[in-house]
């Protein structure tokens, strides 16, 4: 067998590393990957869970019904404030005088001539119910301006509708060492009362500003009833 040149000999080297060259190219773009992807493809895709159900809008809620105004009440009497009611009855036979304080009452009837009585009792949810010792009751609805209601006196029912009294019309009483006066002040600046000495008389005149009076050639101090008070 004859020699190969050397150059013959590089060749036949060189063709066989590119024919390797070519054939390792041609088997690594023919093998399947086997590594999953890492991007899930967007297109086409389907939904293989359980389709989620549409969420159900609620129903509108109803407007708020509005709550009628509430009127102010007028059948209640002041709780602590003293008051006093003042007038005459209907058929004008007597006076009539009211005092409340908290859930007390003080009342007072005269006809400015010999007959009086003085009655106490409770004021309840705007009802007042008064009595007194001799017998004499008034029962009478208040309201923040008015008193209606009815009274004995001896004997004899009055029936009568009052208003408040402002300074210095109210209800006023006095005692000496012979018996009690009583007195009321009307709006108008009228007085009606009695000086019950055990011999009734009308009451003298009342100075309502000085809460002062002669009686019997002596002057006496009347107080201011307010309701509370008992007798």
């Amino acid at each position: 067998m004859g020699q190969r040149s050397p150059l013959v000999t590089l060749a036949a080297t060189v063709a066989g590393l590119v024919a390797l060259l070519v054939v390792d190219s041609t088997q690594t773009r023919t093998q399947p990957s086997t590594q999953p992807s890492t991007q899930p493809s967007t297109q086409g895709s389907q939904t293989t869970g359980p389709t989620a159900p549409a969420t159900t809008a609620a129903p509108p809620t109803p407007a708020a019904t509005a709550t009628p105004a509430t009127t102010p009440a007028t059948s209640t009497t002041p709780a602590v404030r003293p008051v006093v009611y003042a007038g005459r009855t209907q058929t004008r036979e007597a006076a009539v005088a009211i005092a409340v304080k908290g859930n007390r009452a003080v009342s007072y009837i005269c006809d400015g001539r010999r007959l009086e009585a003085w009655l106490t009792g409770t004021v309840t949810t705007g009802r007042v119910v008064l009595r007194s010792r001799t017998g004499e009751r008034l029962v009478a609805t208040l309201t923040t301006t008015t008193a209606t209601g009815s009274l004995t006196l001896h004997g004899r029912t009055l029936q009568f509708t009052i208003r408040v009294a402002g300074p210095p019309a109210g209800l006023y009483r006095a005692r000496n060492s012979t018996g009690t006066i009583g007195w009321i002040v009307l709006p108008n600046g009228e007085q009606v009362g009695v000086d019950d000495d055990g011999t009734p008389a009308p009451a003298p005149r009342l100075d309502p500003d000085r809460r002062t009076a002669t009686v019997n050639g002596a002057p006496v101090t009347a107080r201011t009833i307010t309701g509370d008070e008992t007798f």
